[in-house]
């Protein structure tokens, strides 16, 4: 009869690490996928916040990219003229880039970083980098007299 008490007492110590071990499984597996979802969550925050804080702006200027015809038609208004041009409210850099490849020193305004950002790798994708100039500022607070062509389009309030 000794000897059955001891039998138990071993297979319960043998059950209970595996428990704990199932246990600190799940929790490490729960912490993954709580980091996971809220890492997530902050990105797509970071994400979303520029493109979305426009729209809550006394005057909303929303992010339109220009169109091929669009470009065609400001390279054309641009023929036969030198000097710098200037694209107030940049946005992805298309015109920018489209005038620097055309021999233009070329710069772009614009308020959301995130274009910006995409303005200046496009840029040095294209090979025009040198050529371009994209900085993010309020365009209400930048003087564009010193630049020869100014191009401004698509947004009957900022007009």
């Amino acid at each position: 009869p000794g000897v059955m008490p001891q039998v138990l007492v071993k297979e319960s110590q043998a059950a209970g690490p595996r428990e704990d071990g199932e246990r600190g499984s799940r929790r490490s597996w729960g912490l993954v996928v709580t980091a996971g979802v809220g890492g997530t969550l902050v990105a797509l925050y970071a994400v979303a916040t520029p493109f979305v804080t426009p729209a809550l702006r006394k005057v909303c200027l929303p992010f339109v990219p220009a169109t091929s015809t669009q470009i065609q038609n400001v390279l054309k208004m641009l023929e036969n003229r030198s000097g710098s041009v200037v694209d107030i409210g940049s946005g992805d850099g298309r015109i920018v880039i489209a005038a620097a490849k055309r021999g233009f020193k070329a710069v772009g305004y614009e308020l959301n970083p995130w274009l910006v950002w995409y303005s200046r790798y496009r840029a040095w994708r294209d090979g025009v980098h040198h050529n371009t100039t994209f900085y993010m500022s309020d365009l209400w607070k930048v003087s564009f007299s010193h630049y020869t062509n100014v191009v401004v389009f698509g947004v009957p309030q900022m007009v």
